[in-house]
């Protein structure tokens, strides 16, 4: 009973927690039901399905329409990274569109020799977006995060050549265009033209070996940077774009951040501006700085006289009830399987029962535990280091449509690989000189316990997914925060998660046993709760080490270091620590109450991969042409799953001798 209450008592907090905080974000996002927001499905004029979020405010109508912000997010995400500029222009009056790039979101994907064209969606959003009543079309502007910022200057050629409705632009953390294929040249004209550019950058704002004007994500993660992005104020691409096209070579004076700068082309005024701010690629993803300057660009170049300053927001009180959100629907999951493996037959031969902490055999057991954690830390840096120098990072084929899930499972497969090297080799060598027994740490089960055990994962799994799907169709609100969490998403995305799934369980089963089934004890004190917050720190080390080594030698120095030859290492692995750090805890935590490391290792394997095929890009090879695919990737993941399930074998051999 006491079990019954327990477990029953932390589902209903859970539950709480959910209800609150979607309540608390749909009220905030809607700006107390001021501002109503339309999911949109076009069938577009370039051929293909297209993904929207249209937010209008009341204030927009037919008889009075509205200024308009075309808002297209960055590479491998979808509109609702970019909703918090959605609901923030809304709140003043503007209408606001957030567009699923193509491939993106809910977006179709389209095939390798389109991507570039019609702004990879953000055109096509503004053909459909200038046919609705209540949308100004004399005052239409487009706000681009990253790769988005690329797709509105691809949207911006679109403009010039068709409709000219595009009267502002304001590029977040990206780029202007700066060149033609004749040279430096003026491509916006009679525009408002803004950028944000971020000192740490590790994609833009750098002058580059054979800049020829063009841009290339997949090869600017890899270029070699000639000037800093600290310096990019006085770097000649802004120079020439503060100039309004001129070659810096031919300017009397150097122009500076901040200001801004006219000029008169005789039906119209064009302004060029550039902010700057001391932060990172990935801050446009929360940072309050860039809000700000978003809200001071629009309110100048398209004043809707709302009383609201660009100091006053509401998402970021949204983002907590989000993460309140979010961290209930984790709980849920955790939860739930704790009360149906203590407190159901059904599934009682999953529980091995609840676990206290294992004293620590001698000090030579102690030196093992940080010995191994540190080997463990430092081959898994050198892992990624590793998957830099080959340039996996952008790896796509036949088979792996995307290139994120693709890296970060090779990233998860070998260190998971080295982690359960480490675990044998420390078996061998410590454990079982010390008399540790295999058979009452939970690593053992029978069948039927290992079949129990599935089914509990996937019954969970599949209830975390009915809560999300449920929520998003009632009342329009995911379980994202910032950069984590879980949404809805289509059948096309189920392949690519199954693909990668075998990578993410491997990690975390590993992971599970090493952190539980070998390491539930003193070691780092008597304390449950601390001992597991320490635990789950120590896992998420590797990755957290490289964001402090790229941005704290960016800060230093102003330069990229280039982590394996990859401009973008940082923001390659920027979500990983607080998801392995999260999902080691929820490990620890389903592991101390059920004794069972493989339950909580096959969760987060699975919402994982959920989890990254949510947002990545999917791309679609051009038919009839070749990938250019490599047999490391596959060499790799053989070596990967045959050093892990090897160990286990091994290991399940050395349990059942005794």
């Amino acid at each position: 009973m006491k079990k019954h209450s327990k477990q029953g008592l932390c589902i209903l907090i859970s539950v709480l927690m959910m209800v609150i905080g979607i309540l608390g974000a749909k009220i905030l996002q809607t700006d107390f039901g001021r501002v109503d927001i339309r999911n949109v499905s076009i069938d577009s004029q370039s051929g293909y399905t297209l993904s929207m979020d249209v937010y209008v405010p009341e204030s927009a109508t037919a008889e009075d329409p509205a200024a308009t912000v075309f808002v297209q997010h960055g590479g491998n995400n979808n509109k609702e990274e970019i909703q918090h500029y959605c609901i923030e222009l809304a709140r003043r009056g503007y209408v606001a569109i957030g567009v699923d790039m193509y491939g993106m979101g809910e977006s179709e994907a389209l095939p390798d020799d389109q991507w570039l064209t019609q702004g990879r969606g953000l055109y096509d959003a503004v053909r459909y977006g200038v046919t609705l009543p209540y949308v100004d079309t004399e005052r239409i502007s487009l706000l681009g995060y990253s790769r988005g910022g690329k797709a509105a200057g691809e949207a911006l050629e679109c403009d010039n050549a068709e409709l000219n409705v595009v009267k502002a632009i304001f590029l977040i953390h990206s780029d202007p265009i700066v060149r033609n294929s004749e040279g430096y040249a003026d491509v916006y004209g009679a525009r408002d033209v803004a950028v944000l550019a971020d000192k740490n950058d590790e994609f833009f704002f750098s002058e580059k070996a054979n800049d020829d004007g063009t841009y290339s994500n997949d090869a600017n993660k890899y270029a070699e940077n000639l000037s800093s992005p600290a310096e990019y104020v006085i770097n000649n691409s802004a120079q020439s774009f503060l100039y309004f096209g001129e070659d810096p070579a031919n300017t009397s004076e150097q122009r500076v951040a901040e200001t801004v700068y006219e000029k008169d082309y005789g039906d119209a005024i064009g302004t060029r501006q550039i902010f700057v701010s001391n932060e990172t690629h990935m801050s446009g993803w929360y940072s309050p700085l860039v809000m700000n300057r978003v809200l001071q660009f629009f309110d100048r170049v398209m004043p809707t006289g709302t009383t609201l300053s660009e100091n006053s927001y509401i998402y970021t009180i949204w983002n907590i009830f989000k993460l309140l959100a979010l961290a209930g629907l984790v709980m849920f999951g955790a939860s739930l399987i704790v009360w149906m493996t203590n407190c159901t037959k059904a599934f009682k031969a999953a529980d091995r029962g609840p676990q206290e902490l294992r004293p620590v055999a001698s000090g030579s057991a102690r030196a093992w535990f940080w010995m191994t954690q540190l080997a463990s830390i430092l081959l898994s840096i050198l892992v990624i280091w590793f998957l830099n120098r080959q340039g996996l990072a952008s790896y796509r084929d036949a088979l792996f449509t995307s290139a994120n899930p693709t890296y970060h499972g090779l990233i998860a497969l070998l260190c998971g690989a080295v982690n359960i090297v480490l675990t044998t080799i420390w078996y061998v060598c410590c454990g079982k000189k010390q008399g540790f027994d295999l058979n009452a740490s939970g690593f053992g089960l029978n069948w039927n316990a290992c079949l129990k055990t599935i089914a509990v994962v996937l019954i969970t799994v599949a209830s975390m997914l009915l809560i999300v799907f449920s929520v998003d169709y009632l009342v329009d609100v995911n379980f994202l925060f910032i950069y984590w969490g879980f949404m809805k998403f289509g059948t096309n995305r189920i392949p690519g998660m199954i693909l990668v799934a075998p990578m993410y369980i491997l990690f975390y089963v590993v992971m599970s046993i090493s952190i539980n089934s070998i390491n539930f004890t003193q070691v780092l004190g008597k304390h449950k709760w601390l001992s597991n917050l320490i635990i789950s720190f120590i896992a998420a080390i590797p990755t957290l080490f490289i964001l402090c080594y790229v941005y704290g030698i960016f800060k230093a120095t102003g330069s990229n270091p280039m982590f394996g030859g990859l401009a973008s290492a940082a923001t390659a692995v920027y979500a990983f620590p607080g998801f392995v750090f999260v999902a080691i805890f929820v490990c620890r935590m389903i592991y101390q109450n059920t004794g069972n490391p493989y339950l909580g290792g096959i969760l987060c394997g699975i919402m994982a991969a959920i989890a990254e095929w949510n947002v990545c890009e999917i791309r679609v090879h051009t038919p009839g042409t070749a990938y250019d695919g490599t047999g490391l990737v596959y060499t790799l993941l053989v070596v990967g799953f045959i050093v892990i399930i090897g160990c286990l074998i091994f290991l399940s051999r050395q349990r059942q001798k005794g």
